[in-house]
């Protein structure tokens, strides 16, 4: 009998331990994982903006909007951004413009096809075109950065009579320049030292099936947190929170993948510019430019300036780094009233 007590309560207590272990072990995995959740931004009076969701090209795509400005401006973000993004651009233009800023295909909220098409500058530009149709504005004057000017560009090139403006920002246009900045070359690996552009080595590493997956998954903090402050001038413009819902935005099902499969299209990008340029000439929408001298810099004039006939007006944000909006928020919406509407 004492033996049979002894040998249930040697049961029970290694129960408790191997729960104990196993409450510990979740305890450790939520520790390192981040709960996704839509972060706030505000409008110049201080009231949160308003949220959507459109059924626009076959996908879901939430967005954000507030503002009563007489003119429609569409912001389009980069990697591993979302909408979010523009939470320090937002208070500083809305008293100006009707802004409305999409999480793109395969971030944030924003569906991610399980597929390997799709995720192209042609179907992106598709993508908020229709949600510019969908919410009744016919014209518009676009920002993007980044992966989003890319898409930027391809909106205006197909969409001529729509687009008022266009503002180009701190990328090059796939097919015109954009590649030769991911080639391993003595000059790309040493243009950041000299203020001369950037060399882009996560374009190819990237592009390459799988094996990004593999070596970002389960370390998407510490990736990401390295990749988006060394692109900055300060790293402090990541703020901690913001850093937060992109880390977390990645690690949904899919998430990380749908970053990846825009620059597996970065080829398909390049040839659908090059044709657009074929089909239908240089650009005439007025066109500014702003790079930053710890990036892309002058590279970014350079090369939008071979698909439109001219550049109106280009910047070079001092003590800047890639993220423009987080960086220097105030200088950038500073350029865009000034360029869009003529007003300071």
């Amino acid at each position: 009998m004492a033996w049979f007590a002894f040998t249930a309560w040697c049961k029970s207590t290694l129960v408790s331990f191997a729960l104990l272990f196993l409450l510990h072990v979740q305890s450790q995995v939520a520790a390192t994982q981040t709960p996704h959740r839509v972060m706030e931004i505000y409008d110049h009076t201080g009231q949160p903006v308003i949220h959507g969701r459109a059924r626009v090209n076959g996908i879901r795509m939430h967005y954000v909007h507030a503002g009563q400005g007489p003119e429609s401006l569409l912001l389009l973000h980069g990697t591993p951004k979302t909408s979010y993004y523009w939470y320090k651009l937002f208070p500083l233009l809305t008293q100006h413009f009707h802004v409305i800023a999409p999480d793109l295909r395969g971030f944030g909220d924003t569906d991610k096809p399980p597929t390997t098409d799709g995720y192209d500058s042609a179907t992106n530009s598709q993508d908020v075109s229709e949600l510019m149709t969908l919410l009744n504005i016919d014209k518009f004057h676009v920002h993007g950065e980044d992966r989003g000017a890319d898409f930027a560009y391809a909106l205006a090139a197909t969409c001529r009579d729509r687009v008022k403006s266009l503002s180009f920002c701190e990328m090059a246009v796939s097919g015109f320049g954009l590649e030769e900045t991911s080639y391993w070359t003595e000059e790309n690996l040493t243009a950041q030292y000299r203020q001369k552009g950037i060399w882009c080595w996560h374009l190819g590493f990237f592009s390459i099936p799988h094996i990004p997956e593999m070596l970002i998954q389960g370390h998407e903090r510490e990736f990401w947190e390295m990749f988006m402050k060394q692109e900055c001038y300060n790293p402090n413009a990541i703020e901690h929170a913001a850093l937060d819902h992109w880390v977390a935005c990645s690690m949904q099902p899919g998430g990380l993948r749908g970053i990846l499969e825009t620059y597996r299209a970065g080829f398909k990008n390049a040839a659908n510019h090059r044709a657009l340029l074929e089909a239908g000439g240089k650009l005439k929408v007025r066109t500014m430019t702003i790079g930053a001298p710890e990036f892309f810099g002058p590279i970014v004039e350079q090369s939008i300036s071979r698909v439109v006939e001219r550049v109106e007006r280009s910047e070079i944000l001092e003590e800047c780094g890639h993220s423009l909006a987080l960086e220097k928020p105030e200088r950038l919406a500073k350029c865009l009233r000034e360029f869009m509407l003529g007003v300071d």
